[in-house]
């Protein structure tokens, strides 16, 4: 039996469900093709989902496109082209067949770098990839009916073009050039309708798979970088699985009204916690619930997370924004003129101003607040007296280690008077309860965070530490030209490990850095950044014609900040950053690319993290807690007070 990814227990979990026709196939191709075949259902390919790609290593890749058609509703021109009826009209729209062209063109040009390098110095590297498609509700008879109207209309505008050249009536030229381009969509229909199999002949197509010989082009390494893009990420291995929660984050997740405070380490299940406890408020009391944040791009993972729990997508009844935003939009619903204010004081200081008393504002019956170690005392009172209403539920969640604003601790404290006592987690589910990565996060914190945060939780460790249940602890330091060298070195990590794009992130904690690391990813591949890349950047400085990206590229980086102080950019900038944020998704299926303050709240499996000088002790930690699985330090700075930490920890973890 061949060798399917995801399993069927997987993919009956995914949230948009297989069409009878795509389960139909994924049973057949298990049942009918041995175990050197590798089935992918739906992999994520920069964008692209083909319904299947079937692998077989020395061999080369078949793109299936399924499709569930009643074909008594389609017809094809004599142009090739599909159209559909409506109930009213014949409405174009994309064959089959022209999907899994494009998907196959696609793998040259987008998804696989070295597929398509290669295609420019051999042509014969297009002939790796074979194009397939199956019509579920279709049989031989039904498909060859379909194409029978374009052929017969070609076939008879040849006739006419015949006699038409016979009676003189159009010259040689002219019946040539007809001829060759009626030749053309008679040659387009043929090879379509041989790449389309009904119900009644999937042991035909099983037999092309077969058939198909080896391929000298297709060699280990171009099999290896297809598999790797093409195995499920950790987020496609996990849809649909529930995280378990243990009794005492299960107690925290009982909806009730009144006032608490959760704070625990990363990893330990808050963001998870107040998911749960935002649909159980919602089907207790039946009102919208208000979550606030901090981090903009944290709004699409709760979102998620509520989603998940739901099993649907439900906008209405739970509104997810940061502190910023939603005090701007209540400004703007009390007809407060933001533009006045902004005379008279700073943002800093109107985001710390009580505008709403004795106002008539919306009122919720909980809200549930995230992150707010980054709160300042005055944000969580103002949102505490003016929008919780009587007898309301109010829970504030946190974590003081991953203090990366820098907020002062003592005045902090005054965040969460009225709330109670703190409760306390200390056992982090990110990592596998015996990954070494658990040691090192609590050593650190013992080290650099335990003396300034005295009453922060420390990551629970097992006493019976192994070290042997991880993939990748690693601390190397870069060269003074870190930029290609750590290019270089994330390219080799993720070849050698064979890492999915959608499961990595490289994090700095300067947007200078990454940015031009991300311009040497695009080259190679697709990327995902949570700020501006070059071309963006030139585009907001509206710069002249003569000032080229190229050029953009060569400031450092104090050069780069006195000119968008110069252009009058920095609104643009922060509002095109903020766009950014607020469109960004975990799971886009690209390499993820951000500061570690926009990172802050999420995880991968696997961090890249740079390391470089100033960067905080709470700046660390947070880099370093982002993993789940896999952590890779790479040190561009020349005296940070964490070098030696990391040298020596992870080597002594590694020994083990």
């Amino acid at each position: 039996m061949a060798i399917i990814y995801p399993d069927f227990d997987n993919i009956s979990r995914l949230k948009v469900k297989p069409t009878e026709g795509e389960l139909y196939l994924a049973n057949y191709l298990v049942t009918n093709l041995d175990d050197s075949y590798e089935i992918f259902f739906n992999p994520f390919l920069d964008g692209d989902r083909p319904d299947f790609i079937v692998l077989k290593e020395g061999v080369g890749a078949f793109v299936i496109e399924v499709k569930d058609y009643q074909l008594a509703n389609y017809r094809i021109t004599e142009r090739n082209r599909w159209q559909v009826n409506n109930g009213t009209r014949w409405v174009a729209i994309a064959s089959p067949q022209s999907q899994a062209f494009r998907y196959k063109k696609n793998l040259y040009e987008l998804h696989l770098p070295v597929l398509g390098l290669n295609n420019l110095s051999n042509p014969n590297f297009y002939r790796v990839v074979y194009p397939l498609v199956y019509l579920h509700c279709a049989n031989k008879s039904s498909i060859n009916q379909l194409y029978m109207g374009a052929e017969q209309s070609i076939n008879f505008v040849k006739q006419e073009l015949s006699q038409q050249l016979a009676k003189k009536k159009i010259s040689y030229d002219e019946y040539n050039w007809q001829s060759d381009k009626l030749q053309r969509y008679s040659k387009a229909l043929t090879r379509d309708k041989s790449l389309a199999y009904g119900n009644d002949a999937l042991d035909s197509l099983i037999r092309k798979i077969k058939s198909t010989n080896s391929h000298v082009l297709f060699d280990d390494r171009i099999y290896d970088d297809f598999k790797r893009r093409l195995l499920p990420s950790e987020h496609t291995k996990t849809q649909g699985i529930l995280p378990k929660l243990d009794d005492k984050q299960h107690g925290l997740t009982l909806s009730k009204p009144g006032h608490q405070k959760v704070k625990g380490v990363a990893g330990c299940g808050k963001t998870t916690i107040l998911a749960n406890r935002a649909t159980n408020a919602q089907e207790r009391h039946g009102n919208t619930v208000l979550i606030v944040t901090f981090n903009i791009t944290l709004k699409n993972l709760i979102k998620d997370k509520v989603s998940d729990i739901l099993g649907r997508r439900d906008q209405y009844n739970y509104g997810v924004t940061n502190y910023h935003q939603f005090f701007i939009s209540q400004l703007i619903a009390i007809g407060e003129d933001i533009h006045s204010l902004r005379e008279g004081a700073s943002f800093d200081e109107i985001f710390k101003t009580d505008y709403f008393k004795d106002k008539s504002v919306e009122k919720f019956d909980t809200i549930l607040i995230d992150e707010v170690q980054d709160y300042e005392p005055e944000w969580v009172k103002i949102v505490r007296d003016n929008f919780l209403a009587e007898n309301g539920e109010m829970v504030l969640f946190g974590d003081e280690s991953q203090n990366i604003y820098q907020r002062e601790t003592q005045r902090a404290a005054v965040i969460a008077q009225g709330f109670g006592r703190w409760v306390k987690l200390k056992r982090s589910y990110r990592t596998t309860q015996d990954s070494p990565l658990n040691q090192l996060f609590k050593d650190f914190q013992e080290k650099y965070l335990l003396e300034k945060y005295s009453d922060s939780e420390l990551t629970a460790v097992m006493d019976t530490q192994t070290g042997f249940n991880f993939d990748l602890m690693v601390y190397e330091p870069l060269p003074d030209d870190w930029i290609p060298n750590a290019f270089e070195k994330i390219n080799s990590f993720i070849q050698q490990h064979s890492l999915h794009p959608n499961d990595i992130v490289i994090l700095s904690s300067h947007i200078f850095c990454v940015r031009h690391l991300a311009e040497l990813f695009k080259e190679r591949e697709n990327v995902h950044c949570m700020f501006e890349d070059y071309e963006e950047l030139h585009a907001q400085l509206l710069l002249p014609p003569t000032f080229s990206i190229e050029k953009l590229k060569q400031l450092n980086e104090l050069e780069l900040r006195e000119l968008i102080t110069k252009q009058q950019a920095v609104s643009r900038i922060e509002s095109a950053r903020r766009a950014k944020k607020n469109h960004f998704y975990g799971n886009s299926g690209h390499i993820k690319l951000s500061t570690i303050h926009s990172y802050k709240g999420l995880e991968s499996k696997t961090v890249f993290y740079i390391l470089d000088d100033g960067d905080s002790p709470e700046v660390a930690y947070t880099s370093i807690t982002r993993t789940t699985e896999n952590l890779i330090v790479l040190d561009k700075s020349k005296d940070n007070q964490f070098s030696s930490f990391f040298s020596l920890e992870i080597a002594e973890s590694t020994a083990i």
